[in-house]
């Protein structure tokens, strides 16, 4: 995950994708191809349990896609579902531990919000309890600070890169077809003509606000 997460000059740099500078994508291909491996046994032991069991209620991702492939094998392959599941757990490992890392430092840094979010927590939840997703909208503040680490700390701050399929004029602007665009993540999130004191960690920001992140 750690090589999944670094920045790589190839996303900005494209022509010097053949010579891979920092030797990424060379070590991620060997990476990515142990985990495809590790995918491919755990659908070959759901396809066994599925057939010890019989007919199964769909608890899962994983169960969602076999149900497909065995309804309509030839919308989905057994490559499609490893290279998904690579996708899921490379996106959403690397960003949620990053998120969760600037949250608890953000908060330790403001004790005050740390007691709000812990008497939330105590109040709502209880001592000693697990948080559920259905707990979610009743912690408004906890909602809050996630929202606010991911506008100071995105997970991501140029985003994924995109190509332009075709000549685009954008406020003034003409972005040529075949060009690369990032979105720069960070600057919006820290524009001080949208946000107030855009340098502050300030949960209360986003109460009341319907943002969803």
């Amino acid at each position: 995950m750690e090589e999944a997460g670094k920045p790589n000059l190839v996303d900005y740099f494209p022509v010097l994708r053949r010579i891979d500078p920092q030797g990424i994508r060379r070590r991620l291909t060997v990476y990515f191809g142990r985990m495809i491996e590790i995918f491919d046994r755990m659908i070959k032991q759901r396809l066994q349990l599925r057939k010890i069991q019989g007919s199964i209620a769909s608890s899962d991702v994983l169960d969602v896609l076999l149900n497909i492939s065995e309804d309509n094998s030839n919308e989905i392959e057994r490559s499609h579902m490893e290279h998904l599941l690579l996708d899921l757990f490379v996106a959403g490992t690397d960003t949620t531990s990053r998120t969760l890392e600037w949250a608890i430092a953000e908060l330790l840094h403001n004790p005050e919000k740390l007691l709000k979010s812990r008497m939330e927590l105590l109040q709502t939840i209880g001592q000693d309890k697990q948080v559920k997703e259905s707990d979610i909208t009743r912690l408004p503040y906890v909602q809050a600070v996630v929202k606010e680490t991911f506008r100071l700390h995105p997970a991501v701050p140029f985003l994924l890169p995109r190509r332009v399929e075709e000549d685009t004029d954008i406020e003034g602007f003409t972005v040529p077809k075949n060009a690369q665009v990032l979105v720069n993540a960070w600057a919006i999130g820290r524009d001080p003509n949208t946000w107030e004191n855009p340098n502050s960690f300030v949960p209360e920001r986003f109460l009341g606000l319907d943002i969803w992140t």
